[in-house]
């Protein structure tokens, strides 16, 4: 008897899995690849009646945005603050292109607006044609202001490499403390 029970129970189940995929299938949804820039993003998007969903965790790396998940409120918000730099020589003459093999000392100016959220840090940093990654400046923000200017302290560097070199700002995010980049540039060596 206890075997039927088993055995009842576990065509039961398999039913109920069954079923529901099924069911998911009859809804008409479908992935959906996702390209940004001509680039295949990581997870694919849905398709459902005609709407395309598109999974929210990796559009704040594509878009240079902040993303805000309030897991309470079931709530997520992207802010998409406007974030240019220049990069300054020792001399405070914008540049970027360097020589190949030759040490530069630079800073980073930063102008952000329309930012919509509270951060805590700003953070610039340099990665080489190898992958390799230095932090050129990190500093707290105190001032909460919609719009401010950074200056990064003066950074002495060595482009070894030929090839590009990536300046990225990223800013942290005050409740989710998490790191967004929200722009970058590409500096070439001749």
């Amino acid at each position: 008897m206890r075997t039927i029970k088993k055995l009842i129970f576990a065509t039961m189940c398999l039913m109920i899995i069954s079923g529901g995929s099924l069911l998911y299938a009859a809804t008409g949804k479908s992935d959906i690849a996702v390209y940004l820039n001509n680039v295949l993003l990581k997870n694919s998007g849905l398709l459902s009646e005609g709407v395309p969903y598109l999974p929210v965790e990796q559009l704040p790396e594509s878009l240079h945005a902040v993303l805000s998940w309030d897991e309470s409120a079931q709530e997520v918000r992207i802010y998409k603050p406007n974030v240019n730099m220049v990069l300054l020589d020792d001399q405070g003459k914008i540049f970027g292109k360097v020589r190949s093999a030759a040490s530069n000392t630079f800073s980073v100016l930063v102008q952000v607006d329309h930012l919509k959220t509270d951060i805590s840090d700003l953070k610039i940093t340099i990665t080489d044609p190898l992958n390799k990654t230095d932090i050129v400046d990190n500093q707290p923000i105190k001032e909460k202001k919609d719009s401010f200017w950074f200056k990064s302290a003066n950074y002495s560097y060595t482009f070894n490499e030929k090839g590009n070199y990536m300046i990225q700002v990223y800013i942290k995010d005050s409740s989710s403390k998490s790191w967004f980049i929200v722009s970058e540039m590409q500096i070439s060596t001749i």
